[in-house]
């Protein structure tokens, strides 16, 4: 898948994408929404189940070319990369009466101009219609011969007839036969075939009728074809859709932005103000605001005054030992005066600097 695709590139070489755009030229988009294109690619491999045959087409000269139409799936993910949205109760189904099945669909699509395009259809399934539909197609595979290699061989091995060369190669190389249902077994076949479709169709009718209806919408939302060539499969399917993505650089962008994210806000959790609640935490006597510093009175106070020796000259001869390091904060590591570890140690029960005295002493209070 490819995004980086301007839709003006895609619809100026058209030739080489299946467009699954629901309009022809560049339409002005709002300039909070820009257009980006994917490719989808179609698995044309039979087993990837994701396109299946539904009948062909005379070239001329007695030469057939292939029809193939999208599966549910595929088409799914073309609706999803196209932003298609869906009504409730889109693809339900009722029956009619014994025979018929009816289911509708609803959807919208968001175009560059802001516009929404939508399609409402139903599908009907009628089994007598479609008795008379596979009967036709039975017929015409008896005479001009069953094209799938599949259905060709279990033909051969229950019914008389015989193996035709068409002149064409698959892509493996190897010649393509078709297998004619004897005349004396026509009949025989038809009916045995027609049996076995209608038993089928009898038990998927109502699924068949919803997969319908819904398919129907997306092809009209998109404007893809019903059914495709193998060389148009191989081809890119290019797939536009909007987005919001507004210039948020742009300072109106960011002021409508900022009021609608507020408004949704509003309406999440309401417009009331909130309840202003005061708690009373008790304090700690003569604690200061801030920081639990101790004035110099209280240091007086609580470090008692040593008396002055009786020798001052004996005093002076001795050197004091050098204790700073004793005097260091528990919590960060910075050395203090002695003065403020006795303090710290008879308040908190720990030596701290005074910026730790402050963050202890908060973490004291939040616990009370």
């Amino acid at each position: 898948m490819e995004t980086s695709l301007s839709i003006q590139k895609v619809l100026s070489q058209r030739n080489d994408y299946n467009l699954a755009i629901p309009f022809v030229e560049s339409q002005q988009i709002n300039p909070y929404y820009k257009l980006s294109v994917s490719l989808l690619y179609v698995d044309t491999n039979p087993n990837a189940s994701q396109i299946y045959k539904v009948g062909s087409r005379s070239l001329g000269n007695n030469q057939w070319e292939d029809l193939y139409s999208l599966t549910k799936p595929f088409l799914q993910r073309l609706a999803t990369e196209a932003g298609i949205q869906f009504a409730p109760g889109a693809g339900d189904v009722v029956k009619m009466d014994e025979n018929t099945w009816k289911a509708s669909a609803f959807g919208a699509l968001k175009l560059p101009d802001g516009s929404i395009r939508t399609s409402s259809n139903f599908k009907v399934i009628d089994l007598l219609t479609e008795e008379k539909k596979y009967r036709l197609a039975y017929e015409e595979k008896a005479v001009q011969g069953i094209t799938d290699y599949k259905s060709a061989k279990k033909a051969s091995e229950k019914y008389a007839g015989s193996w035709v060369e068409t002149g064409k190669v698959n892509d493996k190389g190897y010649p393509i036969k078709v297998y004619v249902v004897a005349e004396e077994d026509r009949s025989k076949y038809i009916e045995c075939s027609l049996l076995d479709a209608m038993a089928q169709l009898r038990a998927n009718a109502p699924q068949k009728a919803a997969t319908g209806a819904i398919l129907r919408v997306i092809r009209d939302l998109t404007g893809i074809k019903s059914t495709y060539t193998i060389e148009e499969l191989k081809k890119p399917f290019a797939v536009a859709r909007m987005s919001f993505s507004p210039d948020y650089n742009d300072p109106m962008v960011k002021q409508m932005m900022l009021q609608q994210c507020m408004q949704s806000v509003g309406n999440l959790f309401g417009s009331a103000q909130p309840v202003m609640q005061t708690i009373s935490i008790p304090q700690i006597p003569d604690a200061e605001d801030e920081v639990d510093l101790p004035t110099e009175q209280s240091l007086e106070e609580d470090v008692p005054i040593q008396k002055a020796q009786e020798n001052p000259v004996q005093e002076s001869q001795h050197f004091e030992q050098d204790r700073t390091q004793d005097f260091s904060c528990d919590k960060c590591g910075v050395v203090i005066p002695e003065k403020v570890w006795d303090y710290s140690y008879e308040h908190y029960g720990r030596p701290l600097c005074f910026k730790c005295q402050k963050i202890v002493k908060s973490e004291q209070g939040r616990g009370r």
